[in-house]
């Protein structure tokens, strides 16, 4: 060791030797610092734990600093602080200030005991303190993130056990079934940061698109806004506090509404957008009319109004119910059964877009052929259904039978 260096050092161990005999007065001082900080001037952390973890802090430091021997019992004080914290929700970059304020705070005790004469050794020995003061710091961070990453995956458990519940009952085919109790209403609305009577966006999607519908709530998460997906047996169901300057209104005008305010976030998700939930209460009766409205729509693409899909809808109810679906399409339909492939396609697509237009004139040019041709069409259903089709209330059961039709698929 060169001449000189064994004065220096039990010079320092002396001046660091004193501070640990006065860890009271470092807590007091760390104290009234500390109570600047926000959260900590919230009372976020109590005094008793402060004084705890600071007598332990600095006895942990002083060590380090003057590299005495570190017992068991200090070694893990970074991640206890780092744990403790996150489970009190102290902000990070609020404890991180608080954890640094112990450089100061020893650095200028270092100073009041040193004389003029040791001047160059506090200047020798600084950057021990600030990397003994940044080296708890990381361990606190790190035991820090860990910790809330394993608080965050449990909220989200609780969370989702919550949504399922006010869902109520689903079944296999993820349909929900029942109505939320007030209990559960009050409990979800606590679990996602929300108020019971907050507006939110329903939004549901087949179970193959949830990534998409998790990168849409990402978007929401990262703008402030309360928002969750919840996993069914074959859906997604994302929920999010709807942050529009005032409610966007009902039906089909409501729903264009919503779309209009979300820009282009949906466009590439294949979903439907359930009416506005006035309150948290309501969020089961518009999830379930979006539901309905997915499993009609197998080929979605996109974002779609559910009042626009009302007839697939009440097709898809009727092919659920036993017989009726079956035979309303058999006996509407059943003389198109008999002619080739070729023909009856053809006549459907007429009748598909005759109900869309209601035009002669608009058929004839979507299917490129001539206005008789398309007569003529309408008049050769007519005689195989039994029903007028350019009557509105005959060609409604033509239609529905159709869209049972299509929903049974080829039997």
């Amino acid at each position: 060791m060169p001449n000189g260096a064994e004065p220096a050092d039990a010079r320092w161990e002396e001046l660091v030797t004193r501070l640990r005999g006065d860890s009271d007065a470092l807590f007091q001082s760390f104290l009234a610092r500390v109570r600047r900080v926000p959260p900590y001037a919230r009372g976020l952390v109590p005094t008793d734990r402060m004084e705890h973890d600071a007598t332990r802090t600095f006895d942990y430091l002083l060590r380090r600093i003057s590299r005495a021997p570190m017992p068991d019992r200090l070694a893990g004080i970074g991640t206890e602080i780092g744990r403790d914290r996150a489970h009190r929700g102290v902000p990070l970059n609020d404890l991180l200030t608080a954890v640094r304020l112990n450089f100061r705070i020893v650095w200028d005790a270092l100073r009041e005991q040193a004389g003029p004469e040791d001047g160059p050794l506090l200047v020798a020995r600084v950057d021990r303190v600030w990397a003994a003061v940044e080296e708890h710091a990381l361990h606190v961070q790190l035991a820090y993130q860990d910790e809330g990453a394993l608080i965050a995956r449990e909220r989200q458990g609780e969370r989702s056990m919550l949504v399922a519940a006010l869902l109520g009952e689903v079944d296999g085919a993820g349909h929900v079934l029942g109505d939320p109790a007030p209990d559960d209403v009050a409990r979800v609305a606590r679990a996602l940061a929300i108020d019971v009577d907050d507006d939110l966006l329903v939004v549901v999607s087949p179970a193959s698109a949830g990534a998409r519908l998790h990168r849409v709530a990402d978007t929401f998460a990262a703008q402030g806004r309360p928002v969750h997906v919840q996993a069914l047996a074959r859906h997604a169901v994302l929920l999010a506090r709807w942050t529009g300057a005032s409610p966007p209104g009902e039906g089909s005008a409501g729903i264009r509404a919503l779309r209009s305010a979300l820009g282009g976030l949906l466009d590439t998700v294949p979903c439907v957008l359930g009416p506005l939930a006035h309150g948290v209460a309501n969020v089961p009766a518009s999830a379930r009319t979006a539901l309905r409205a997915v499993d009609a729509l197998p080929g979605l693409t996109g974002p779609v109004d559910p009042y626009d899909v009302w007839l697939p809808v009440a097709a898809a109810g009727l092919a659920g119910t036993r017989g009726i679906g079956p035979e309303l399409a058999g006996s509407v339909l059943g003389g198109l059964s008999a002619l080739p492939p070729a023909e009856r396609e053809r006549l459907l697509e007429t009748i598909r877009a005759w109900a869309r237009t209601g035009s002669v004139t608009a058929v004839a040019q979507e299917l490129w052929c001539h206005r008789n041709t398309v007569l003529n069409r309408l008049r050769r259903i007519t005689e195989l259904t039994g029903r007028d089709v350019t009557v509105p209330e005959q060609a409604t059961v033509v239609l529905l039978a159709l869209a049972c039709s299509d929903a049974l698929g080829p039997r």
